[in-house]
C-alpha cells in the first residue's frame, strides 16, 4: 500500500487530475480499471482508501502517464496541442495518448543521447512577415521550406520521411473520429509532435502533414485563439493551406508536368485527376494551386468541383489508393530507438512492451521481426 502523509496527498490529487485530463468520467474509469463500482475509485481519489502498486500501474496505463507523474512532488503541466476540426470533448483521451507517445519518444532520444533538430526549420518569423501580404508570404515560405528540406519534384512522397528523420519530428498515426484531422505541438521538453488521422485518404494525410508544418514553423507567431480549432478558416488557417499547397505542388515542377499532361494546350478534367495522383494531393488542391498560378479562373475551378459527376469520377479513379500504403501507428524510427534502448539495457522489457503496446511474451518475436537480434546488433567498427 502507498503510505499516508504528504506523498499520499500528492498522489490522491494526481490520480484525479490524471483521470480528468485523460477525459474519463469516474464511472468509465472505474469500469476500465476493474473496480466493482465507481465508489471505490472515488474513495481512492478522496484519500479515504489506500491504493496498491498494481492498481497504480493500471491507472498509469489507462491514463497514459508514467509512474513518476504520480509519485514526484513537482510535475510540469502538460503542453497544449493545437487541434484541427475538433471539439474539446472529442479529444481529451486522444490528447493524452498523443502526449504519452511524445513523452516516451523523447525519453528514448534522451537515453541514446540524440540531439533535437526541429529548431532548424523554425527561423525568426514574426507577425510583420504576414502583416502586409500574408498569403504571398505563406506561398513564398512554402517554396523556401521545399528547397530547404530538399523535397524533390514530388514532395508528398518524401515529406513524412524527411520530417521524421531529418528534423526528428515525432509523427503518430491514430484512428480518429470523423471530422478530426489531427494536431500538432511544440515543446522544449518533448520536441515537435504531429498527430495524423490514419483513416483519411493518403492525399488528405499528406496535406494535413504540410498544413501542420506551417503551424510548427510559425508556432510563436500566431496565438491559438487566432488560429482557432480548424472549424472556421481563420487567416492563419488559410495561410497554412497556401503554404501546404506551395510546398506539395512546387510551381516549376507542377507546370512542367501540366505541359506534358495536357494536350493542345488545353486543360481537361482528367488532367487534374492525373496531376493529383502524380503529386499525391487532392484534386481540390491542384485546382486552387492552378488558380493561384493564374492557369485557371476561380469560376472554372469551382464549377468543376461543384459537379457531382466529377466527384464520382475522381473517387472511382482513386478508390484503390485509399487503403494503399496505410501507415503504421508508430514511426519506424520510434520502434528502432526502442529496440536499441532495450538491447543496450537502457530500458526494461516491461517498458519496451508498454511503449510498443505489446505483450511481454511477444517481445522476442517483435525484435526478430524488426531485425534487432543479437547477431545483427554486433559491432563491426567505430563510426
Amino acid at each position: 500500500m502507498i503510505s499516508k502523509g504528504k506523498e499520499k496527498e500528492v498522489l490522491d490529487k494526481r490520480i484525479m487530475a490524471a483521470r480528468q485530463s485523460a477525459g474519463f468520467s469516474i464511472t468509465e474509469a472505474a469500469q476500465k480499471l476493474g473496480f466493482k463500482n465507481y465508489q471505490t475509485l472515488s474513495a481512492i481519489e478522496k484519500g479515504a482508501r489506500n491504493i496498491n502498486a498494481h492498481e497504480l500501474i493500471m491507472m498509469a496505463r489507462l491514463y497514459g502517464r508514467s509512474l513518476d507523474y504520480f509519485l514526484e512532488s513537482d510535475v510540469a503541466p502538460d503542453p497544449v496541442p493545437l487541434w484541427r476540426k475538433a471539439r474539446k470533448t472529442d479529444v481529451n483521451q486522444i490528447q493524452r495518448q498523443f502526449l504519452s507517445f511524445l513523452e516516451n519518444y523523447s525519453n528514448l532520444e534522451h537515453l541514446l543521447g540524440l540531439k533535437r533538430r526541429w529548431k532548424d526549420v523554425q527561423k525568426n518569423y514574426d507577425r510583420d512577415d504576414f502583416s502586409v501580404n500574408g498569403f504571398e508570404q505563406a506561398d513564398k515560405l512554402g517554396a523556401e521550406i521545399h528547397n530547404f528540406l530538399d523535397l524533390g519534384s514530388r514532395p508528398s512522397f518524401n515529406l513524412l520521411n524527411v520530417l521524421e528523420n531529418k528534423l526528428r519530428f515525432k509523427v503518430l498515426h491514430l484512428s480518429l473520429k470523423v471530422g478530426v484531422s489531427g494536431a500538432s505541438v511544440v515543446d522544449n521538453t518533448i520536441g515537435v509532435g504531429i498527430l495524423i488521422n490514419v483513416n483519411d485518404a493518403p492525399w488528405r494525410r499528406n496535406f494535413d502533414l504540410a498544413h501542420e508544418l506551417f503551424h510548427i514553423i510559425t508556432w510563436n507567431v500566431f496565438s491559438p485563439e487566432e488560429i482557432g480549432n480548424g472549424t472556421t478558416k481563420t487567416k492563419p488557417e488559410q495561410y497554412a493551406d497556401i503554404f501546404a499547397s506551395s510546398l506539395l505542388l512546387p510551381e516549376a515542377h507542377l507546370l512542367d508536368t501540366l505541359k506534358e499532361t495536357a494536350t493542345d494546350n488545353e486543360i481537361r478534367v482528367i488532367d487534374i485527376i492525373e496531376l493529383a495522383k502524380e503529386f499525391g494531393v487532392s484534386t481540390e488542391a491542384v485546382f486552387w494551386r492552378l488558380v493561384n498560378l493564374k492557369k485557371l479562373k476561380k469560376s472554372q475551378a469551382q464549377r468543376v468541383l461543384d459537379n457531382p459527376k466529377f466527384r464520382d469520377l475522381d473517387r472511382n479513379m482513386r478508390r484503390r489508393l485509399y487503403s494503399k500504403d496505410r501507415p503504421s501507428k508508430f514511426p519506424s524510427r520510434f520502434i528502432s530507438l526502442a529496440c536499441r534502448c532495450l538491447l543496450e539495457g537502457k530500458i526494461s522489457r516491461g517498458t519496451f512492451a508498454e511503449y510498443l503496446e505489446i505483450d511481454r511474451a511477444e517481445i522476442d518475436d517483435y525484435l526478430e521481426a524488426a531485425g534487432f537480434v543479437e547477431v545483427n546488433y554486433a559491432k563491426i567498427a567505430a563510426a
